[in-house]
Protein backbone atom coordinates (compact mmCIF):
# COMPACT_ATOMS: atom_id res chain seq x y z
CA UNK A 1 0.00 0.00 0.00
CA UNK A 2 1.53 3.63 -0.73
CA UNK A 3 1.85 5.93 2.32
CA UNK A 4 -0.26 8.87 2.61
CA UNK A 5 0.79 12.39 4.11
CA UNK A 6 -2.17 14.50 4.42
CA UNK A 7 -1.18 18.10 5.24
CA UNK A 8 -3.32 21.29 5.50
CA UNK A 9 -4.98 24.07 7.73
CA UNK A 10 -6.56 23.21 11.30
CA UNK A 11 -10.18 22.32 10.32
CA UNK A 12 -10.17 21.76 6.96
CA UNK A 13 -10.89 17.60 7.03
CA UNK A 14 -7.41 16.09 7.83
CA UNK A 15 -8.90 14.06 10.57
CA UNK A 16 -11.70 13.42 9.15
CA UNK A 17 -10.28 12.36 5.75
CA UNK A 18 -7.48 10.31 7.40
CA UNK A 19 -10.20 8.26 9.60
CA UNK A 20 -11.81 7.57 6.27
CA UNK A 21 -8.78 5.94 4.75
CA UNK A 22 -8.45 3.86 7.80
CA UNK A 23 -11.87 2.68 8.00
CA UNK A 24 -12.11 1.75 4.12
CA UNK A 25 -8.19 0.22 4.49
CA UNK A 26 -7.79 -1.17 7.75
CA UNK A 27 -3.94 -2.04 6.64
CA UNK A 28 -3.02 1.80 7.73
CA UNK A 29 -0.96 3.22 10.36
CA UNK A 30 -2.23 6.53 11.36
CA UNK A 31 0.04 9.13 12.68
CA UNK A 32 -1.80 12.08 13.76
CA UNK A 33 0.87 15.09 14.43
CA UNK A 34 -1.04 16.86 17.06
CA UNK A 35 -1.02 13.62 19.37
CA UNK A 36 2.83 13.53 18.82
CA UNK A 37 3.15 17.69 19.48
CA UNK A 38 0.59 17.59 22.87
CA UNK A 39 2.85 14.23 23.66
CA UNK A 40 6.20 15.82 24.01
CA UNK A 41 4.32 19.14 25.46
CA UNK A 42 3.37 17.64 28.59
CA UNK A 43 6.86 15.55 28.43
CA UNK A 44 8.25 19.02 28.89
CA UNK A 45 5.48 20.06 31.21
CA UNK A 46 4.91 23.17 29.29
CA UNK A 47 1.07 22.29 28.54
CA UNK A 48 -0.43 24.83 31.04
CA UNK A 49 2.10 27.65 29.01
CA UNK A 50 1.27 26.54 25.66
CA UNK A 51 -2.74 26.59 26.61
CA UNK A 52 -2.65 30.06 27.91
CA UNK A 53 -0.29 31.17 24.71
CA UNK A 54 -1.87 30.03 21.60
CA UNK A 55 1.23 32.22 19.48
CA UNK A 56 3.77 30.64 21.18
CA UNK A 57 1.90 27.14 20.75
CA UNK A 58 2.08 27.93 17.05
CA UNK A 59 5.10 29.05 16.76
CA UNK A 60 6.94 26.20 18.10
CA UNK A 61 4.84 23.61 16.30
CA UNK A 62 5.58 25.23 13.07
CA UNK A 63 9.44 25.88 13.64
CA UNK A 64 12.02 23.66 12.25
CA UNK A 65 12.90 21.55 15.10
CA UNK A 66 8.93 19.85 15.61
CA UNK A 67 8.67 19.84 11.28
CA UNK A 68 11.97 17.84 11.19
CA UNK A 69 10.88 15.59 14.19
CA UNK A 70 7.75 14.48 12.51
CA UNK A 71 8.96 13.24 9.28
CA UNK A 72 11.97 11.69 11.40
CA UNK A 73 8.80 9.84 13.08
CA UNK A 74 7.13 8.72 9.94
CA UNK A 75 10.50 7.58 7.80
CA UNK A 76 10.85 5.40 10.82
CA UNK A 77 7.22 4.13 10.24
CA UNK A 78 6.54 3.84 6.77
CA UNK A 79 6.50 0.51 4.66
CA UNK A 80 10.13 1.09 3.10
CA UNK A 81 10.22 -3.13 1.78
CA UNK A 82 8.35 -2.74 -1.38
CA UNK A 83 8.07 -6.94 -1.50
CA UNK A 84 5.86 -6.38 1.79
CA UNK A 85 2.20 -5.33 1.10
CA UNK A 86 -1.30 -4.77 3.20
CA UNK A 87 0.16 -1.89 5.13
CA UNK A 88 1.01 1.87 4.97
CA UNK A 89 1.15 4.74 7.35
CA UNK A 90 -0.79 8.21 7.37
CA UNK A 91 0.66 10.96 8.90
CA UNK A 92 -2.23 13.67 9.34
CA UNK A 93 -0.73 17.46 10.07
CA UNK A 94 -1.12 20.84 10.21
CA UNK A 95 2.17 21.83 10.89
CA UNK A 96 3.98 19.99 8.02
CA UNK A 97 5.16 22.69 5.12
CA UNK A 98 5.28 21.44 1.39
CA UNK A 99 8.95 21.50 1.49
CA UNK A 100 9.32 19.14 4.62
CA UNK A 101 7.00 16.58 2.53
CA UNK A 102 8.84 16.89 -0.60
CA UNK A 103 12.12 14.66 0.71
CA UNK A 104 8.83 11.84 1.79
CA UNK A 105 7.42 12.30 -1.63
CA UNK A 106 11.05 11.16 -3.30
CA UNK A 107 11.98 8.74 -1.03
CA UNK A 108 9.50 6.53 0.80
CA UNK A 109 6.51 6.23 -2.34
CA UNK A 110 4.36 8.96 -0.28
CA UNK A 111 1.28 10.40 -1.92
CA UNK A 112 0.73 13.79 -0.45
CA UNK A 113 -2.58 16.17 -0.44
CA UNK A 114 -3.21 19.21 1.23
CA UNK A 115 -6.32 20.55 2.56
CA UNK A 116 -7.11 24.12 2.66
CA UNK A 117 -9.97 26.66 3.53
CA UNK A 118 -9.77 28.28 0.14
CA UNK A 119 -9.94 31.97 -0.32
CA UNK A 120 -11.11 32.67 3.63
CA UNK A 121 -9.41 34.84 5.68
CA UNK A 122 -9.34 34.50 9.62
CA UNK A 123 -12.65 35.85 10.02
CA UNK A 124 -14.16 33.54 7.32
CA UNK A 125 -12.50 30.46 9.11
CA UNK A 126 -14.13 31.69 12.58
CA UNK A 127 -17.13 31.72 11.25
CA UNK A 128 -17.13 28.61 9.39
CA UNK A 129 -16.26 26.84 13.07
CA UNK A 130 -18.73 28.85 14.61
CA UNK A 131 -21.43 27.29 11.75
CA UNK A 132 -20.14 23.60 11.33
CA UNK A 133 -17.93 22.72 14.44
CA UNK A 134 -20.06 19.78 16.35
CA UNK A 135 -19.90 19.15 19.95
CA UNK A 136 -17.30 16.31 19.60
CA UNK A 137 -14.66 18.43 17.55
CA UNK A 138 -11.78 20.29 19.64
CA UNK A 139 -12.77 23.83 18.60
CA UNK A 140 -16.32 23.65 19.93
CA UNK A 141 -16.98 26.09 22.52
CA UNK A 142 -13.20 27.13 22.83
CA UNK A 143 -13.63 31.03 23.54
CA UNK A 144 -13.51 33.86 21.00
CA UNK A 145 -9.86 34.93 22.12
CA UNK A 146 -8.71 31.64 21.24
CA UNK A 147 -10.17 30.42 18.40
CA UNK A 148 -8.80 33.99 16.88
CA UNK A 149 -5.49 33.61 17.72
CA UNK A 150 -5.76 29.71 16.02
CA UNK A 151 -7.55 31.26 12.95
CA UNK A 152 -4.76 33.89 12.40
CA UNK A 153 -2.35 31.26 12.15
CA UNK A 154 -4.58 29.23 10.13
CA UNK A 155 -5.64 32.47 7.31
CA UNK A 156 -1.39 32.58 7.07
CA UNK A 157 -0.71 29.18 6.46
CA UNK A 158 -3.55 29.17 4.13
CA UNK A 159 -2.04 31.24 1.89
CA UNK A 160 1.05 29.91 2.20
CA UNK A 161 -0.37 26.61 1.35
CA UNK A 162 -1.91 27.77 -1.77
CA UNK A 163 1.49 29.25 -3.14
CA UNK A 164 3.64 26.56 -1.79
CA UNK A 165 2.14 22.94 -2.90
CA UNK A 166 2.54 23.41 -6.52
CA UNK A 167 6.44 24.67 -6.45
CA UNK A 168 6.05 20.62 -4.99
CA UNK A 169 3.85 19.25 -6.97
CA UNK A 170 1.47 18.69 -4.09
CA UNK A 171 -2.37 18.81 -4.62
CA UNK A 172 -4.43 21.68 -2.68
CA UNK A 173 -7.72 21.21 -2.18
CA UNK A 174 -10.19 23.52 -0.88
CA UNK A 175 -12.75 21.75 1.07
CA UNK A 176 -14.68 25.11 2.95
CA UNK A 177 -17.49 24.10 0.56
CA UNK A 178 -19.41 20.89 0.62
CA UNK A 179 -16.99 19.43 2.33
CA UNK A 180 -18.65 15.81 2.61
CA UNK A 181 -18.64 15.42 -1.34
CA UNK A 182 -15.07 16.68 -1.59
CA UNK A 183 -13.74 14.25 0.78
CA UNK A 184 -15.56 11.26 -1.21
CA UNK A 185 -14.01 12.42 -3.96
CA UNK A 186 -10.89 12.45 -2.79
CA UNK A 187 -11.49 9.11 -1.19
CA UNK A 188 -11.52 7.59 -5.05
CA UNK A 189 -8.60 9.72 -5.64
CA UNK A 190 -6.76 7.90 -2.85
CA UNK A 191 -8.15 4.44 -4.29
CA UNK A 192 -6.50 4.73 -7.69
CA UNK A 193 -3.27 6.14 -6.05
CA UNK A 194 -2.37 3.30 -3.98
CA UNK A 195 -3.18 0.57 -5.96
Amino acid sequence: MKNIVIIGVGRAGKTTLSNMIKDKWNGYNLIHSDSIKWGIIRGKGKEPYYRKNIKAQKEWEHGDEFQRTLVEIYKSSVNKDEDVKGYGTILESGQLEPRYVKELIDKYNVYCICLGHGDLDKQGIIDLCRKNDKEKDWSYGISDEDLDAHAEKWAETNENLKVECPKYGIEYIDTHIDREEILNKIMKKIEKEIK
